[in-house]
């Protein structure tokens, strides 16, 4: 394998793992023991949990295989291979961090504040690899390949406030405030980053 291969495929690889290694800890350590929803799949994971005799990490895990399906039905092989391995990796990370008794979470507004950064932050490592979190981001980026207008960052907030908003039945508004300050937090995040640093040019999606 020649330098040129292992520097067009594994340095992405690397960033993903990296970036599901910051979420999972973002979510496991923060978002899941203050209950603070977000409109991701482990939000969504959350609220199932509370309704079902299934733990989160499962729910987890079978969203995440679901949303992979639809990113090798509309957004192509190459996006498809290190969505895969982004899923998991996050799995596994996730599964990790919550086995881990490591209580971080202590007050809502500081723990919405780290897990924006450390979440934003890896997500921005997936997107930027050309890969989804096989989470509800698939969604996000379908979007913005039918329509090349739409925003990635926009589509995403949409998204989560749409589960947010289908969450309070189970956690309450205070929940949604803080879901919503999330939101906007770490995907500005995400998205700012994105806009100053590309480390690797898009790859097209096959129809």
């Amino acid at each position: 394998m020649s330098g040129a291969t292992i520097k067009r495929e594994g340095a992405p690889l690397l960033l993903i793992l990296l970036g599901n290694l910051l979420i999972a800890f973002g979510y496991a350590k923060f978002m899941v023991p203050s209950n603070i929803i977000s409109g991701g799949v482990t939000s969504l994971s959350m609220v199932l949990a509370r309704l079902t005799p299934l733990s989160v990490v499962t729910w987890t895990n079978m969203i995440t295989v679901g949303c992979l399906v639809f990113a090798l039905i509309f957004l192509g092989r190459t996006n498809f291979i290190r969505s895969i391995v982004s899923s998991f990796a996050y799995m596994g990370f996730f599964a990790l961090w919550t086995w881990l008794p490591l209580n971080l979470a202590y007050w809502p507004w500081l723990d919405v504040l780290l897990a924006s950064l450390f979440i934003g932050a890896g997500y921005y490592c997936c997107i930027a690899s050309n890969a989804s979190t096989a989470g509800l981001d698939v969604f996000a980026l379908i979007a913005a390949h039918k329509n090349p207008q739409l925003n990635v960052t926009l589509m995403l907030r949409v998204i989560n406030v749409v589960v947010l908003l289908g969450s309070t039945v189970v956690f309450g508004w205070a929940a949604l405030v803080w879901g919503l300050a999330f939101t906007f937090l770490y995907s500005g995040l995400m998205g700012w980053l994105l806009r100053r640093y590309r480390p690797f040019p898009k790859v097209k999606t096959t129809k």
